[in-house]
């Protein structure tokens, strides 16, 4: 009898299984319907997530894109507008140097007519004189200025020695004789004068 009930439990358990194991199947299969669920609406989130950053990068590129054109484009018209200004500017310049000197010009085919004619050699000279005082009276209101230069300190940056001499009447190293003239413009140097300085 024992036997028997002992089969029959075992029976029993075995259809218990049977009856469970489809249950069991099903509970499992759920979770793996719910697990593949999850993760398809994970990776769809994940997807949706990405292609709203690819969005923002792209629009934030495409800002930054259209900024680096407009700069690119701003400096192209400030470099071309520069370069108009400079040539403005130089043109006017020599426009303003041209005016200066029409005088001088005036005065030296003033110096040639006279000489063609048989002018007497003192107005040929005052003539000369003229157009000198012309010409340095235009170079001075562009911002030419004559050194001054003998009796002074030999300068290096100012001058050029030609040569030094013994002068007993002069101290050492001071400009006793000019050759060529310097000249400053607006105070830089533009020409060293060309010296003779004593020892």
């Amino acid at each position: 009898m024992k036997e028997e009930q002992e089969q029959s439990d075992k029976d029993q358990a075995v259809v218990d299984s049977r009856e469970t194991l489809p249950e069991a199947e099903n509970q499992e299969t759920g979770r793996e319907e719910n697990s593949a669920e999850r993760e398809a609406e994970e990776t769809e989130k994940a997807a949706d997530d990405n292609a709203a950053a690819i969005a923002a990068l792209t629009a934030e590129n495409q800002k930054l894109r259209d900024q680096l054109l407009r700069l690119a484009a701003e400096f192209d018209n400030y470099r071309k507008r520069s370069d108009r200004e400079l040539t403005s500017c130089i043109s006017n310049a020599n426009f303003d140097l041209m005016a200066r000197l029409l005088p001088a010009l005036d005065d030296l085919n003033r110096i040639v007519a006279a000489g063609e004619d048989g002018a007497e050699p003192a107005a040929l000279v005052e003539g000369i004189n003229l157009l000198h005082k012309n010409i340095l009276k235009a170079f001075q209101e562009g911002g030419l200025e004559p050194m001054q230069t003998i009796g002074e300190e030999f300068d290096p940056l100012l001058h050029d020695a030609l040569l030094h001499v013994e002068v007993p009447e002069s101290g050492p190293n001071k400009v006793v004789e000019e050759h060529k003239k310097g000249y400053y413009f607006k105070g830089r140097v533009l020409r060293h004068a060309q010296v003779v300085v004593s020892k």
